[in-house]
């Protein structure tokens, strides 16, 4: 259930739509999919409760698949049985990382669902997935399994997000079902309600342009003073951050430019992009043209297998450069905050230095601070960044991070990525005064 791919599977979606009405039947309306970087239901991003109050019966991935079946769900429940929807056909995108149940989230709702519950999914081979959390976006941390309705979707989808396929894990054919049970109301209500934020495009939304732009300078523990910043894309202008990003690096002399998010194919595009929109991105050419922009292609799969690899090989071409260093993704915000968490823990960054760090995105994308909104707060830095923390230092769930040495357990954390004890002391020297 990557990002990259969903986008695919509306379009194969919308002609099984057709195809349906064109043979009769009454195709489900299909609007441009909410599923952007925008909202946080696109990003990883970072994990839900589902890491702890899900189980997956067999190791489950996400799904693809093609062809679906042409059998009606049947939905018998007795007066006092729990919501279900029962042997509902399926179907299989090759455009796709989930298994999508061929209902509408507005008939399935009628079901007596609601984002927020707590559901099983059973198919009919027998494959379970239990107590998935359903949301209206991918809300769960990558590897982690959910129920998902997005806004304008033809039908609902089932899977586990950049997980592995699904269709196949579960052994599915052509003409299999699936029958979803509710197991508690609400049991993530406050997880959907927490997460289901969006932010603008548009500066005046903004209270400054550093807010808009997400710009800022990595301050914690023995960091070297003035050397590393980040922030939003100063060449992707997807969001109209570019230029503003653009202007806060060169005030702050940045020398190199470490691109979590782009291959250099891709920035190619974007230089092109820039200049027919008239956005001012010239101090990033600069550094472009002369060498000085390492671009290493991430996507917000942290737990993915070759994703440490690739990051350390980043790292060590970073090393080759002098700093000040600014980086970046598209948003500055997952990707960004998952790199920047580490390298503030192996310069020796208190729990709490990083966790300020961190909110500090969501003080300024969607204005929530732990002064005006200690509940949403808490539950995303829980859910975001500690499930992040976690994963790093081998942590256990519920583990006090506080007590953690984060600078020896990202230590260990590189290591398994393939660092040498050389590398990881020549980057220690790099980022420290």
């Amino acid at each position: 259930m990557s990002t990259k791919k969903f986008s695919f599977a509306v379009l194969t979606l919308c002609l099984c739509a057709l195809l349906a009405s064109c043979a009769g039947g009454v195709a489900a309306p299909v609007a441009p999919s909410a599923h952007s970087t925008q909202s946080s239901a696109a990003e990883v991003a970072p994990s839900s409760a589902s890491s702890t109050e899900s189980s997956v019966t067999e190791a489950a991935g996400s799904s693809a698949a093609t062809g679906s079946s042409a059998s009606t769900a049947e939905t018998f429940t007795a007066p006092d049985a729990p919501p279900m929807l029962a042997d509902c056909p399926i179907s299989h995108s090759t455009n796709s990382d989930g298994v999508f149940i061929e209902i509408s989230i507005e008939d399935f709702n009628a079901r007596g669902f609601a984002f927020g519950d707590s559901v099983d999914v059973t198919f009919s081979n027998g494959y379970e997935l239990k107590g998935l959390p359903y949301y209206n976006g991918t809300l769960v941390e990558p590897g982690e399994p959910l129920l998902v309705g997005f806004p304008n979707y033809p039908s609902i989808e089932v899977g586990v997000f950049y997980g592995e396929d699904l269709w196949v894990t579960a052994g599915l054919t052509d003409g299999d079902t699936a029958t979803v049970t509710l197991v508690e109301p609400g049991a993530f209500k406050a997880i959907q309600e927490a997460l289901d934020i969006a932010y603008t495009d548009e500066r005046d939304d903004y209270p400054s342009d550093v807010a808009f732009a997400n710009f800022r300078e990595l301050t914690g523990g023995n960091l070297k003073p003035g050397k590393f910043f980040r922030g939003a894309s100063p060449v992707n202008n997807k969001h109209n951050r570019a230029a503003y990003a653009n202007s806060f690096i060169a005030n702050a002399g940045v020398k190199v430019d470490f691109d979590l998010a782009d291959n250099n194919d891709e920035i190619e595009e974007y230089l092109e992009e820039d200049a027919e929109a008239g956005a001012d991105i010239s101090y990033f050419e600069d550094l472009y043209r002369a060498g000085n922009v390492v671009a290493i292609d991430l996507n917000a799969a942290y737990k993915s297998e070759g994703y440490g690899q690739k990051l350390a090989a980043g790292l060590v071409e970073l090393m080759q450069h002098e700093g000040p260093v600014y980086i970046h993704c598209t948003a500055g915000k997952d990707r960004t905050g998952f790199v920047c968490m580490v390298l503030e823990a192996l310069a020796g960054a208190s729990y709490q230095q990083i966790v300020d760090d961190y909110m500090i995105t969501y003080d300024n994308y969607y204005q929530i601070n732990a002064a005006n909104d200690a509940e949403k707060f808490n539950i995303i830095k829980e859910q975001r960044l500690d499930s992040m923390l976690r994963y790093v230092v081998g942590a256990e769930e519920g583990a006090d991070l506080t007590s953690v040495d984060l600078a020896d357990s990202t230590r260990n954390y590189l290591e398994s990525t393939g660092m040498t004890d050389e590398q990881i002391d020549q980057l220690t020297a790099y980022l420290c005064a």
